[in-house]
């Protein structure tokens, strides 16, 4: 049941986002705000749960970013995994680190798809690293300041689904 909760929220943040870059930015800077629910199922979901519920988000990527179907899926899924080993390591259970998480899972996802579609694309078509990092950057950061935002509705959301039976894998 989560996962499809985070599949509809991801739909919901992902029209926020869009309202956002369209109203206040104009296309003046980018937002990631799919990377705080990839960040929060890594922190807090079991394995199967939270990886069924990171591919969910992925394909919510897929279909607002003009990229490859299931470049962001299993981008978002390998995010999750590496949260996760980020999560088992160091402590991040504050506003602090949950941003500093978020942040840089946006700028895996954002370098992780332009990477993969530099090797996959023709030379014609393939996009620059010019001016791209700086507004990689520029999105990490500002994906880093609206997580906190995020985080609170992922936690009024995991308090309305309330806690489940634990499962033989998670």
């Amino acid at each position: 049941m989560k996962p499809l909760a985070y599949a509809g929220l991801a739909l919901l943040l992902a029209a926020l986002q869009a309202a956002l870059l369209r109203h206040l930015g104009g296309g003046a800077f980018s937002l990631c705000l799919l990377a705080p629910p990839l960040v929060h199922l890594a922190l807090t979901a079991g394995s199967a749960e939270g990886a069924v519920g990171a591919a969910a988000v992925g394909y919510v990527l897929d279909l607002t970013w003009a990229t490859p179907k299931g470049l962001m899926t299993s981008l978002a899924v390998a995010v999750f995994l590496g949260v996760r080993l980020v999560g088992a390591a160091v402590d991040v259970r504050g506003r602090r680190g949950f941003a500093l998480l978020s942040a840089a899972a946006a700028l895996g996802l954002s370098l992780g798809a332009v990477a993969l579609q530099r090797v996959a694309a023709p030379p014609e078509a393939q996009p620059a690293w010019g001016a791209l990092g700086a507004r990689l950057a520029v999105e990490a950061l500002l994906t880093g300041l609206a997580a906190p935002l995020v985080q609170l509705a992922l936690r009024r959301l995991d308090g309305l689904l309330g806690a489940e039976a634990p499962d033989l894998i998670g």
